[in-house]
């Protein structure tokens, strides 16, 4: 099963594979231990390390392949290789010189042997694919040659050349961002792709302060571009994530990628039906996210925890189980105490704890799957003890997706506890506003239930509902066309103005007197 990392990793016992990995994706250091000796063997072996394989730890390149299914990224990739160019019409032109042509010509012909060109002269290679990128204007031959490029970037000890020639940290990179303002989005996601493997590895040394400026003004293109296409293009998310997978891998990279809303798109994705391949990817991105401790303590407000438990419930795939739970751990460890209670009552609120519960009863051969299965279970088993119907109440309402469970029809739970509604400026009054605009009927419906409760147990409430826009909201669902909210607004109005004639009721009574 473990082949592929075998094969680049030799020597690696299964338990210590985490510590190796997180050596490359914390950007600590730019290599794996032992990676020198590894590549050495490699070499003679004819086999190489590649940045997508590596971390896509517990499968082998053919089980991976199988289990991507047909995409249509992959599919036009397959079929642009099949669609060779020619470099005449650009040297005729004058668009690229006797030099550039004549190494293009031998390097784009020498298919089995283009890594042993590229180690020759690094530098002669990046200008080739910068001259060629930037003045080609044929739609296919563009897709052929970043096709070409995104082959041979699959190496690791490639890469690692091309960075270190300092065009390939500035001219290359920016013209890879042009390409983004093209019409193509199969060439968009190629450039993007090709893009984040040369930034993970990119280093500051030698470049000007203009050439850094130059460099995250690109970043922040690449990250702009890549987080629309994220939400926008399905059938290419196994181009864009594979390139994010790396792309994360750095700390700096992580910070910049969250604060431009790219949780949002990977979260929407994770709620689509999706190759288990796909589901891995996307969170493996979610964990690398959660080495940062300032992300983590943000990841709070965002619905991934309730994403990744319903992926957990719902999937029969080891790696995709081990990926959670590894997030899930960092999530408790490397956030604030209020935060990881907070966490935790979510993950237990969306029921995480029974899927542990039969984990538990199983023999897994990972170590670090094991330790993080028991830390879990053992964690969350303390929370459960300390949890409070109100507790579990406020993390449905952070989630905003809400289910009949039974503290919503619980005239001892709103007694207890309708005034801690008023709590953090109204924080839970305004959610339940809030998902009155969702597409989940279950939702508006128990919403509008739960804000007619607060009115009906809170004297000021129908006050209070009003200045947060609560009841214009609630009465214009009364045309709902589901029944159930339509049923839900009514009865919620219902209380409103049994409250207000209660009111005039008691006014009346005083005049009498």
């Amino acid at each position: 099963m473990f082949h592929s990392l075998q094969v680049f990793l030799s020597g690696v016992v299964l338990g210590q594979v985490r510590d190796h990995i997180l050596y490359m994706i914390s950007g600590q250091v730019g290599i794996i231990p032992g990676l020198e000796t590894c590549a050495t063997m490699a070499k003679s072996d004819g086999v190489f390390k590649t940045l997508d394989t590596v971390l896509d730890v517990g499968d082998t390149q053919i089980e991976r392949a199988a289990s991507s299914g047909v995409n249509k990224f992959t599919m036009e990739a397959q079929e642009v290789r099949l669609r060779p160019i020619t470099l005449q019409d650009l040297y005729r032109g004058n668009l690229i010189s006797d030099e550039i042509f004549a190494y293009g010509e031998k390097f784009l012909a020498d298919v089995d042997g283009r890594k042993r060109i590229i180690g020759k002269d690094p530098k002669a290679c990046v200008n080739f694919f910068s001259a060629v990128i930037e003045n080609i204007k044929s739609d296919a031959s563009l897709q052929f040659i970043l096709t070409t490029l995104s082959d041979v970037t699959e190496d690791y000890e490639v890469v690692c050349w091309l960075v270190s020639v300092t065009s390939a940290r500035t001219q290359l990179c920016h013209i890879l961002v042009n390409v983004f303002y093209r019409n193509d989005i199969y060439s968009k996601v190629q450039a993007s792709l090709i893009f984040a493997r040369l930034s993970a590895y990119l280093k500051e040394d030698g470049l000007s302060e203009a050439d850094m400026k130059e460099y995250k003004e690109d970043m922040l293109k690449y990250l702009s571009s890549t987080i629309s296409y994220l939400g926008s293009q399905p059938e290419y998310l196994d181009g864009i994530t594979i390139g994010l997978m790396t792309f994360l891998r750095t700390d700096a990279h992580r910070e910049a990628f969250f604060n431009n809303n790219g949780v949002k798109p990977i979260v929407t994705n994770l709620d689509r039906r999706l190759t288990f391949q796909l589901q891995y990817q996307l969170i493996f991105c979610v964990w690398m996210l959660t080495f940062n401790e300032t992300i983590v303590n943000k990841l709070k407000d965002e619905p991934v925890v309730l994403a990744l438990c319903d992926v957990l419930r719902a999937t029969s795939r080891e790696k995709v189980k081990r990926v959670i739970l590894a997030a899930f751990r960092n999530m408790l460890e490397k956030s604030s105490k209020s935060v990881a209670d907070q966490f935790a009552g979510q993950m237990i609120y969306f029921k995480s704890l029974p899927v542990l519960t039969v984990m538990m009863k199983q023999t897994w051969p990972d170590a670090d799957l094991q330790s993080d299965l028991e830390f879990l279970s053992e964690r969350l088993n303390n929370s459960l003890q300390d949890l409070s119907s109100y507790d579990e109440y406020l993390t449905e309402v952070r989630s905003l997706r809400l289910e009949w469970s039974p503290v919503h029809s619980s005239d001892k739970f709103w007694r207890e506890n309708v005034m801690k509604l008023n709590d953090n400026d109204h924080e839970v009054l305004k959610l339940l506003v809030e998902i009155l605009r969702s597409q989940n009927p279950v939702s508006v419906a128990v919403a509008a239930h739960d804000l007619g409760e607060y009115v009906r147990f809170y004297p000021r409430g129908k006050t209070t509902v009003e200045q947060l826009g609560g009841k214009e909201q609630v009465m214009a669902l009364v045309n709902n066309g589901n029944p159930e909210v339509r049923m839900q607004a009514l009865l919620a109005i219902q209380k409103m103005m049994v409250q207000n004639w209660e009111y005039l009721g008691k006014q009346l009574e005083s005049g009498k007197a």
